[in-house]
């Protein structure tokens, strides 16, 4: 009998043990979560910084993006190395939980399609000098100043269509940002050169595409709206779906406003 009894009080507590182990699992992992993102935060920073003495092999991202991750000129290319605190990169990160990592281990190909980027393959697994731990590490410290930088950025107010508007449009806003592929002056970089957009439609792409007939009737119809449907989706609506080297700028990354500044900076080159 005392062994029954016994028997029962050990499956009671048992079972007790078991439920207070379930009720509590979830905020001990999270915990536990929280804790291993704030040492993989830390080792980030070490590695964002530029080189030193006592850490040589340190890939230096503060060397392009600045001390702080804020972004600054890549050498005295005229070429700017993007904002880590900036919120465009949270709203990719909604529809993209891999898109930081992504870039880190394969370079700025990533975005801009640009397969000379000045932003190199890190990742170890396809030449580069970072190994998975520090790929991570770097890839929760940019995803924690985008977060940041989200929900410290004040509310967007629609730009003014103007041609102001539309130039810092083109060389800042959305990633990549236009000036990343067709230059600062619009000349072209890895993007063809919009120096005369106002004027012709560029037919001579670094892609070619099936409805070229289509681009060229959209476009002496209406410029504008030409503009319009190749910066929304290029692929979709004049090459069958098949991508064109120009990515598709929705309005998660591009507002009306914005986009109908950027089309009116544009036109302006004639």
């Amino acid at each position: 009998m005392r062994l029954k009894t016994l028997g029962v009080v050990l499956i009671m507590a048992l079972a007790l043990f078991t439920v207070f182990y379930w009720v509590t699992d979830t905020p001990r992992r999270t915990s536990s979560l929280d804790a291993e993102t704030t040492d993989l935060i830390a080792y980030g920073k070490q590695l964002f910084a530029l080189p030193t003495t006592a850490q040589p092999a340190n890939p230096g991202c503060a060397q392009c993006h600045g001390p702080d991750g804020k972004g600054g000129e890549v050498g005295n290319t005229g070429v700017k190395a993007p904002n880590l605190h900036s919120p465009t990169i949270a709203t990719k990160l909604q529809t993209n939980s891999h898109y930081v990592n992504l870039v880190i281990r394969f370079g700025g190909v990533v975005v801009s399609g640009n397969v000379k980027s000045p932003m190199p393959a890190w990742s170890a697994e396809v030449g580069g000098a970072l190994n998975v731990q520090q790929v991570d590490a770097l890839t929760a410290l940019v995803e924690s100043w985008a977060k940041e930088g989200a929900a410290s950025a004040p509310k967007a107010t629609a730009p003014p269509n103007t041609v102001a508007a539309g130039s810092d449009v083109f060389h800042t806003t959305a990633a990549p940002a236009c000036a990343s592929c067709h230059g600062q002056d619009l000349a072209g970089v890895s993007g063809p050169n919009l120096q005369h957009i106002g004027s012709a439609p560029v037919t001579d792409l670094p892609t070619k595409i099936s409805d070229l007939a289509k681009l060229q009737a959209d476009y002496k119809a209406s410029p504008s709206k030409f503009l319009e449907q190749w910066i929304r989706d290029s692929a979709k609506n004049y090459n069958g779906g098949t991508a064109t080297g120009m990515p598709a700028y929705g309005t998660d990354v591009l507002s009306d406003a914005q986009l109908q500044a950027l089309i009116t900076f544009l036109l302006s080159h004639k």
